[in-house]
């Protein structure tokens, strides 16, 4: 297990260098990590923020998390419990990582090249931390200029390729960035190279060089357009909850309306039953049948009807169970979602494996029964965000509509 850095590290411009441990970053009402409290102590002391009065641009701060490995730990090794891989560090670290990703404008994912994506902690964060944040997210193989021949840049290259491919559900994985620091080069004497000057040399002719210090200005170019973007994600986390909530909110109902379809149906059942039990009765009194005839039927029918309810309601957690299953769940979103499913679209299929979890979770705290129903009014509101207000949003955000007003 290499050695790395357990904290947390928010970096940001400032007057005079000045350290903050966790407790004083979390209490300070006007920096904006006062939401970490939720995840406990052990977090709040495995952060720390450092001011630093040298840093070039004033426009926005860095967090660096801990480094991603996975624990030497495993079952039938130094554990005789069934432990898995990945070290428990005392905290919800994935929580955390999306917590910082959210509130991001650029997510650096940087990989070594001795282990490109291989650790599962990695493969985690990537799958259930970063999700859905595309637009904002950077993958980058880093110390790209420590190959010492072109032959082991390509299978580390490639051995990075087929581990994100396990974790992104995309045909076409996305851009994988390149970084590396540049060395500068001694003029005075150019037969003499510093070890760094070397193993640089080595690795790569000036072509390939130049190369890998321009996709490293690239990565630079998209980290200083960060207060740019600041609109432009906010934007996006906007449709990004409205279609969380839209699609929650829909399969949520459909499930909620099968249930309650099942539990009127109940319903009527014993209603039907005590009308009929009533109706003997009263006829028997109608009539002047013997009274004990007439009890007879009461009796009956408060026995029948205590028995069917019973029976229903044993049943009708069967159902709710059955509901509630994976299997079910998905079936409730392939019928509410119909045309996405049959377009292949992504976007909606990774929209769903975000809020499954959450949902089934929802449902079964709640219980179907006690589940509020969602009103067709409201489900329009929200596509009308999605359709009308989110769009009037970008145009006023876009360079083209600065231009038009200057």
């Amino acid at each position: 297990m290499a050695p790395t850095d357990d904290n947390f590290t928010i970096i940001a411009p400032g007057p005079s260098d000045v350290d903050q441990d966790g407790p004083a970053l979390v209490g300070d009402p006007d920096i904006g990590f006062e939401g970490l409290r939720q995840f406990g102590p052990t977090l709040v002391h495995h952060t720390q923020l450092k001011v630093r009065e040298n840093i070039r641009n004033q426009n926005f701060m860095l967090v660096d998390s801990p480094g991603m490995i996975d624990s030497p730990v495993s079952s039938g090794g130094m554990s005789n419990s069934n432990t898995t891989s990945i070290m428990d560090r005392g905290y919800d670290f994935q929580g955390v990582v999306r917590w910082m990703a959210e509130r991001a404008d650029v997510v650096l994912l940087m990989f070594d090249p001795d282990k490109p994506g291989t650790t599962g902690e990695t493969l985690s964060i990537l799958l259930h931390s970063l999700g859905g944040m595309d637009h904002k997210l950077l993958i980058v193989l880093n110390k790209a200029d420590q190959f010492k021949k072109i032959h082991d840049f390509a299978r580390a290259y490639g051995s990075l390729c087929w581990n994100l491919s396990k974790v992104i559900p995309r045909k076409d994985l996305p851009r994988i960035f390149t970084m590396c620091l540049p060395v500068a080069k001694n003029n005075d004497d150019s037969s003499s190279n510093t070890p760094g000057d070397i193993s640089t040399t080595e690795a790569l002719d000036q072509r390939a060089l130049a190369d890998l210090h321009q996709t490293r200005d690239d990565v630079l170019a998209e980290v200083m357009k960060a207060p740019k973007r600041r609109i432009d994600n906010v934007i996006t986390n906007l449709h990004d909850s409205v279609h969380l909530l839209l699609m929650h909110a829909v399969v949520a109902e459909d499930v909620r309306s099968r249930y309650s379809k099942r539990l009127w149906e109940n319903r009527a059942q014993e209603a039907s039953s005590v009308v009929l039990g009533m109706s003997m009765a009263g006829l028997g009194i109608y009539f002047d049948i013997p009274p004990q005839f007439t009890g007879g039927v009461i009796a009956a029918t408060v026995l029948g009807v205590g028995g069917m309810r019973w029976f229903n309601s044993s049943k009708l957690k069967d159902v709710e169970e059955q509901l509630l299953s994976v299997e079910e769940l998905s079936a409730s979103f392939q019928r509410t979602h119909s045309q996405e499913v049959n377009d292949a679209d992504e976007y909606y299929a990774s929209v769903w494996q975000r809020i499954r979890g959450p949902l089934h979770l929802s449902l079964s705290r709640t219980g179907l029964g006690d589940f509020p129903s969602v009103k067709k009014g409201e489900l329009q509101e929200l596509q009308k965000i999605l359709d009308d207000e989110i769009p009037k949003l970008r145009r006023l955000a876009s360079p083209s509509h600065h231009g038009k007003e200057g």
